[in-house]
């Protein structure tokens, strides 16, 4: 069961036992830590994607510095 407060103009219901406020669409809206820590969790993934992109970069360099080098001594590098 849900009420309505037009003050807030959120629902005021129960939710895993607790008094939680939802949106006029009836989703829950997150308390201020709720907000914080899906944040964070969003900032840590963005940074695990910046990291594997880095990571396949650099070892994109590597093979290309190897390559080069095997073609200096006249090895084809797509033979291999």
């Amino acid at each position: 069961m849900t009420f309505w407060s037009e003050q807030l103009g959120l629902f005021l219901g129960i939710h895993e036992g607790l008094l939680r406020y939802f949106t006029p669409e009836g989703k829950l809206f997150l308390t201020p830590e709720e907000t914080a820590e899906q944040e964070i969790k969003r900032a840590e993934k963005k940074t695990r994607k910046a990291e594997r992109q880095a990571n396949a970069e650099q070892e994109a360099r590597k093979a290309e510095r190897l390559a080069a080098k095997l073609r200096e001594f006249n090895i084809d590098p797509d033979t291999i």
